[in-house]
């Protein structure tokens, strides 16, 4: 970053103090989104990991995201509005939140990706990156053996991602977005305990460090 300072990017999981910050996240990340995630659920539920993104180093301006004419803001959502007002759910003490992933254990062996969300202002940062190198990590660390998620079809990105890290599409669900009928990939990446993965994974994290510092 620039003026000689250095953005400091790590993850933990989820705790009650979070959720103000990671129902925004959600909501600015997926604004059409209904009905939103109720995380403090997810909190309590047996197969749920949520893990939380973290930055030391805030580059959130308000008052960058509120300069908008009347007309613009007018079309904003509820959660633009929110969130360009400069709500961010984060308060004076806390950390300041990201992003997050939201992870179901359906098995012994295999683990759902729900979702992974960053704030706008903090997008092609390496913090979806960050979050997803983070929850394959844990699963590998919980003896789990394959990861399965869905994305839009048109979220080139997203699936340019998950390619790197070894997920292959695997079908589609038609019409799967609420908001607009889009289908999904599915996309499936199996046998991440197997040295080969492993060394995989520390080449990218490699990589990723280098990019989370810059």
């Amino acid at each position: 970053m620039g003026d000689g300072i250095e953005a400091t990017h790590f993850t933990r999981l989820m705790k009650e103090d979070d959720l103000s910050q990671v129902s925004l996240i959600e909501a600015d990340a997926f604004p059409q989104l209904f009905p939103p995630t109720s995380f403090r659920k997810e909190l309590q539920r047996q197969i749920s990991t949520v893990i939380v993104a973290i930055s030391t180093v805030s580059s959130f301006n308000s008052h960058e995201h509120s300069n908008l004419s009347p007309q613009k803001s007018a079309l904003l959502s509820p959660s633009d509005k929110l969130y360009r007002s400069g709500n961010t759910g984060w308060k004076p003490g806390m950390e300041f939140l990201t992003g997050f992933v939201l992870l179901w254990n359906m098995s012994a062996e295999e683990s759902h990706v729900i979702s992974i969300g960053t704030r706008r202002s903090h997008r092609e940062k390496g913090i979806g990156e960050l979050l997803l190198h983070s929850a394959i990590t844990r699963c590998i660390n919980n003896g789990i053996d394959s990861i399965t998620l869905e994305v839009r079809v048109s979220n080139k990105p997203a699936i340019s991602l998950y390619r790197k890290y070894g997920l292959t599409r695997q079908g589609s669900r038609k019409a799967y977005y609420s908001d607009n009928h889009e289908d999904a990939d599915i996309m499936t990446v199996i046998g991440i305990q197997s040295s080969e993965y492993k060394a995989l994974l520390n080449e990218k994290w490699v990589i990723l460090q280098h990019r989370l510092k810059t």
